[in-house]
């Protein structure tokens, strides 16, 4: 089975979204792993989509591997001006702060019932013969008030899903990944990969 490359310079990115992967039976690896690192073209502020077509597109042409490239984003409507697409624009522009402590504080003063987010990913495969393949992946929920959980990182701490009444982060990863962004993303990938 051919070995996809995750085009990504965010190791944590590419280690979950590998993990996300290869739950579904995707065989992957960090392009990092054979080729030296490359820097990517700049993002748009306006398509998920475009940006991982891009991204993958950009390192398909430099190594002729197959490639999987990613965008993701979270959007909340108590900030309407912000986020989605320039999510970690948005919020990575104090690099003292993590971003999860950034967001917290732009929420401190939204109410819980006005808390509601998803969590957007695109995921766009480029095979041997060049051929693009695109699927999304999203998970609705509620932004809380603090970190919690310790089974994943990043948005999972404090993305709180109601029905269950925990973070993402405070489930294991066979119970997570269906659940999340980048997971249903990944089943969507795989499925159509499989035909």
């Amino acid at each position: 089975m051919t070995k996809w490359l995750i085009a990504s310079n965010n190791p944590l990115k590419a280690v979950d979204l590998q993990k996300d992967l290869e739950f579904f039976g995707l065989e992957t690896a960090q392009y990092t792993d054979y080729f030296e690192a490359v820097k990517f073209p700049e993002e748009s502020t306006d398509s998920y989509e475009n940006n991982a077509v891009h991204k993958a597109e950009f390192l398909s042409n430099k190594i002729l591997r197959p490639v999987i490239g990613d965008d993701s984003g979270i959007e909340i409507p108590a900030l309407p001006t912000a986020l989605g697409v320039t999510t970690k624009r948005d919020l990575h522009k104090d690099p003292t702060r993590s971003d999860n402590k950034t967001l917290l504080e732009l929420m401190k003063d939204v109410p819980e019932e006005e808390r509601t987010a998803r969590m957007i990913t695109y995921l766009a495969a480029i095979d041997q013969e060049g051929k693009i393949i695109t699927a999304k992946g999203e998970v609705t929920g509620r932004i809380s008030t603090e970190d919690k959980g310790e089974y994943s990182s990043g948005f999972d701490k404090i993305f709180y899903l109601p029905d269950l009444g925990k973070t993402l982060a405070e489930l294991p990863d066979e119970e997570r990944i269906p659940l999340t962004h980048r997971g249903l993303a990944a089943k969507n990938l795989m499925e159509k990969i499989r035909g």
